[in-house]
């Protein structure tokens, strides 16, 4: 199944309420709640919704447009784990493997028994603040290799400095969201493909799905496109120049809404679109089911008492987020800082993008339009 333009009544969606959806989502920028917004849905392959609202750049008159660049800032971390599925489908990769088995420099007590599933279910027992304060104190004082060919030499200080940190609890007991662990994830695909992450995932996902404005180091070319923050506003770190040449396995890649609704319906078809076959069915069902049963979560000052997490994806189950209430409990879903937002809810056969720019870091409407859309069904 791929996506083509039709009309909801076509997949049993009320055209009113669309079209509701698409007033609301325009009367929030009109009103000055975001500055920007690009908007998609789905049903059964049939879209119902693409539009773009407000501003491409912050104090620039140019509109927003469906192909412009958003930072996908932890949605990347969805695509970091398609990568690494794809080694698991193909026998290179095992997820209860020890992290320590691909990368021997991952030392410290207990970390024998960090296993790939830990990374992805952000249950390895690190912490990326105590990450982060063990590399600053060891900066400056320990000799560093030079970087392989293709690895960002940032990621090569970081990751080099950072394998003796030690562990924040055991292994698998609580969930705490950690990027350095998809840091690691794309260290251990580079390892087994001699490729770094940005080229193994631009081989094997963005070009057979058609993904062509998809990437995890921006062209200089396309620069032009991508959505600017205000320097003073909230996560200002996106777009900058630095921020575009960074391969961040964790937080990195860009992409549009159209793009990233290719990369949802695959998953909804299974892990295959357009004929092309990304990821075997087998991967997708394990990595969109709850992975972690009976462990806890904290997110701020949210508590979890069952973190529902799957590999590389949060699943809905009973959880009570900022990203809707009216999805299946077996919706899987990824956010990103700035704003965006990809759901996809394999019930009711929907996927959903919410690019937004916001304002503050509270109330980006990622909820409201989520609702608006799983209410329109009718069937």
């Amino acid at each position: 199944m791929i996506l083509t333009e039709g009309n909801p009544e076509n997949v049993f969606m009320s055209s009113h309420k669309i079209k509701h959806a698409k007033e609301t989502a325009a009367q929030w920028v009109a009103d000055g709640k975001l500055p920007a917004l690009a908007v998609f849905a789905a049903r059964r392959g049939t879209v119902v919704l693409q539009e773009a609202y407000g501003k491409a750049a912050y104090g620039e008159e140019a509109p927003l447009k469906l192909d412009a660049l958003f930072p996908l800032a932890s949605i990347s971390k969805a695509i970091t784990a398609t990568a690494a599925m794809i080694l698991v489908d193909e026998g290179k990769l095992g997820l209860n493997r020890s992290v320590s088995y691909y990368i021997p420099e991952f030392v410290g007590e207990g970390k024998n028994n960090v296993a790939v599933h830990h990374l992805l279910t952000h249950t390895s027992g690190m912490s990326g603040e105590a990450v982060y304060n063990h590399v600053t104190q060891k900066r400056g004082s320990v000799d560093i290799p030079s970087p392989t060919p293709g690895q960002h030499p940032d990621i090569h200080e970081y990751l080099y400095l950072s394998y003796d940190a030690p562990l924040w609890k055991n292994p698998g007991t609580e969930m705490s969201y950690c990027g350095y662990g998809y840091d690691l994830l794309s260290e251990i695909i580079s390892r087994i493909t001699g490729q770094s992450l940005d080229n193994f995932a631009r081989e094997r996902i963005f070009e057979p799905l058609g993904m062509k404005d998809t990437y995890f180091v921006v062209p200089e070319s396309k620069y032009d496109r991508v959505v600017q923050r205000n320097p003073d506003g909230p996560d200002q770190w996106a777009g900058t120049p630095r921020h575009l040449a960074s391969p961040s396995a964790s937080s990195g890649a860009y992409s549009t809404v159209l793009d990233i609704a290719v990369f949802a319906q695959m998953y909804l078809n299974k892990g295959v679109y357009g004929g092309v076959r990304i990821l075997s069915k087998a991967s997708v069902e394990t990595m969109t089911r709850n992975q972690i049963p009976g462990v806890a979560a904290r997110w701020g000052d949210q508590f979890f008492s069952e973190a529902s997490w799957g590999l590389g994806w949060s699943i809905q189950g009973n959880k009570r987020d900022e990203y809707g209430s009216l999805c299946s409990p077996q919706t899987f879903s990824h956010g990103g800082a700035g704003g965006t937002f990809l759901w996809v809810d394999p019930v009711r056969e929907v996927v959903g993008v919410y690019f937004s720019v916001y304002s503050h870091y509270t109330d980006c409407g990622t909820d409201l339009y989520s609702n608006m859309i799983m209410s329109a069904i009718e069937d």
